[in-house]
């Protein structure tokens, strides 16, 4: 049935909510980063504002539907400015131009074949010159100083390749000025993996490269029982040694101590949600930054939801689901997705290969920006039980809402290709929900990032290379100013306190539960809320268990045992201070002289 607002499908879907015209506004760098990265020349020769790169946007998306697509673009053109929800950065940058990659990042597979490798590095440089990000797994390729054409000790191993594709990163840049990164995987059981994640050892080594280690349950299983394990030659099969298994794994957390790297990736636990498990067979390689796991050739395609402006008004006090506008996160839900599914079928991509693998699973995934906002308007403490509960009930909703778009979407275009492989004939896409760290878009909502709580009060945020942005919080200024306070006194006690109101006693002691810092949360409670939302994202989750400076190895290894056992599908931990430059940081004497705002 038509509805009356759109036009379109879906009567009791409140489309209408989602109504009146261009109402955007931008912070001073939510602007900047737009002109910088997103934002295009125009035929005119002027450069685009914001409403034209929608318009855009808009514009490109529709031009796939069949049916009614001025409808959908005006549509689209309105959920985007009301800034309720924006496609990713690819589709922010490159729709509308000549061979768009809309795809955000991609999974490449790497053999133990030294001229596949090396066309596989050709295929990573010509999808990082158009903005995409790459992952793979090493760990097909022969350990090193194994046998090379029945020569001893001639193998270079896995750990040569990575600085070869970190280079690619620096050289092959979109518009000669955008690095995108690489997520390296090595499974626990390969021989190297140690010298592996041992690799940014050296501060500032492998600076677009993330670097995770492959984990199954039997080697966590291992651990907990105190017994051996295996590392295997990938070219035979056959076992070279054996190790303690809790030994290797305190040898990893010891690593992610010193530098924040190796993450895991709990392998098992990313493919329950693989329905081509059977047909097709495992993922082993997630996107940059490890929210999507990818068969070789696919690529995320992202979206966010700004969650704040899908509270309902007057948010203080509000608990539960009854937090947020339901009908307009479904509404907005069913937009966002189409948005992305169409993104695909409107995008280039410089590997013909990867035609075919993106379009026939058709894998989404939408997140959101603004949680640790919407708990603060909430008067909800981010580490508190109810937090947590709320973050179970939401993501519960929003993948029933995904699921319903998702299957709409099949009624009307069709189930993605390889469903008859999988038996999913009523859903359009294979995956539907990704929790991205959302750096940009953060930006550009001006709201926190993903789920994460706030890192600071008052910070330094280094984006696009060592491009930087100084960010107050807005809410916290906010809640000074309704109780009659001047904000600033505050914040420059804030910049004197290492970004935290915890010891700043002025302020009431019910502000400051609200406004936590991510030092200020026990890692149990990250760790928690991740495993309360992956209990319902298909894809997976990218958050930061931030760690204080003074933490000690164990705490590491007890936040990714923790992990593994609340069915994350991967962990990533961070020790403050611990890399020499870190995208988010305090620097309470440049905050006092900046005001909030770098001149450009």
């Amino acid at each position: 049935m038509m509805s009356k607002t759109t036009g379109i499908y879906a009567s009791d879907i409140r489309f209408d909510r989602i109504d009146g015209c261009y109402d955007a506004t931008f912070s001073a760098n939510a602007m900047r980063l737009l002109k910088e990265r997103f934002l295009l020349i125009r035929n005119d020769g002027d450069d685009e504002t914001p409403a034209d790169m929608m318009q855009r946007i808009a514009s490109t998306l529709a031009q796939t539907e069949t049916e009614n697509g001025e409808v959908w673009q005006d549509l689209f053109f309105r959920t985007m400015s009301k800034l309720l929800f924006l496609p990713g950065s690819r589709v922010m940058a490159n729709a509308g131009t000549t061979n768009p990659q809309l795809g955000n990042c991609f999974v490449l597979p790497l053999a133990d074949d030294r001229r596949e490798i090396l066309k596989t590095f050709s295929d990573a440089c010509d999808i990082k010159g158009n903005g995409g990000g790459c992952g793979f797994n090493y760990s097909n390729i022969r350990p090193r100083g194994d046998i090379v054409r029945e020569h001893d000790e001639l193998a270079c191993g896995p750990t040569a390749f990575l600085k070869l594709f970190d280079s690619g990163s620096a050289i092959f840049r979109q518009k000669g000025r955008y690095e995108s990164g690489n997520l390296a995987i090595i499974n626990i059981d390969h021989p190297d993996a140690i010298e592996f994640a041992s690799a940014k050892l050296t501060d500032g080594d492998l600076r677009l490269t993330n670097i995770s280690v492959g984990i199954n349950d039997a080697f966590m299983e291992a651990v907990k029982a105190g017994k051996s394990w295996q590392l295997k030659d990938p070219r035979t099969g056959e076992v070279l040694k054996e190790v303690d298994a809790a030994g290797h794994f305190n040898a990893i957390c010891e690593l992610a101590w010193q530098t924040g790297d190796p993450g895991v990736v709990f392998l098992d636990h990313l493919n329950r949600d693989n329905p081509l498990l059977d047909s097709i067979g495992p993922i082993n390689a997630m996107n940059t930054c490890g929210e999507v796991g990818l068969f070789p050739y696919e690529s995320s395609n992202l979206g966010y939801l700004n969650l704040v402006r899908l509270l309902k008004s007057n948010p203080s006090g509000r608990r539960g689901m009854d937090l947020f506008d339901d009908a307009l996160l479904r509404a907005v839900v069913h937009v966002g997705i189409r948005m992305i599914d169409n993104s695909i079928s409107a995008s280039w991509y410089p590997v013909d290969r990867i035609f075919e693998s993106v379009r026939s699973n058709r894998r989404i995934g939408l997140g959101v920006t603004g949680w640790a906002d919407c708990l603060a308007l909430a008067g909800i403490a981010y580490d508190s039980d109810e937090a947590i509960d709320l973050a179970e009930a939401f993501a519960g909703t929003l993948r029933s809402h995904a699921e319903e778009a998702t299957k709409t979407l099949a009624i009307e275009k069709g189930a993605y290709p390889n469903s008859k492989l999988s038996g999913e004939v009523e859903k359009r896409n294979i995956s539907l929900l990704a929790l991205p760290p959302s750096g940009n878009h953060a930006i550009i909502f001006d709201s926190s990032f993903s789920i994460e709580p706030y890192f600071s009060l008052y910070y330094l945020e280094r984006v696009m290379g060592d491009q930087e942005f100084f960010r107050k919080n807005k809410y916290l200024e906010e809640a000074l100013l309704e109780i009659g306070m001047d904000p600033d006194p505050v914040f420059a006690e804030i910049a004197k306190n290492a970004g935290s109101v915890q010891d700043v006693e002025r302020v009431p002691q019910q502000i400051r539960t609200r406004f936590k810092i991510a030092h200020e949360i026990a890692p149990e409670i990250h760790v928690r809320v991740q495993a309360a939302f992956q209990k319902y994202v298909d894809n997976g989750v990218t958050k930061t268990v931030n760690l204080p400076f003074d933490s000690k190895p164990g705490d590491v290894a007890r936040c990714y045992m923790l992990a593994w056992e609340l069915g994350c599908k991967g962990v990533t931990v961070y020790r403050d201070r611990s890399r020499s430059k870190q995208a988010i940081e305090f620097d309470g004497r440049r905050l006092e002289e900046s005001n909030g705002v770098l001149p450009n």
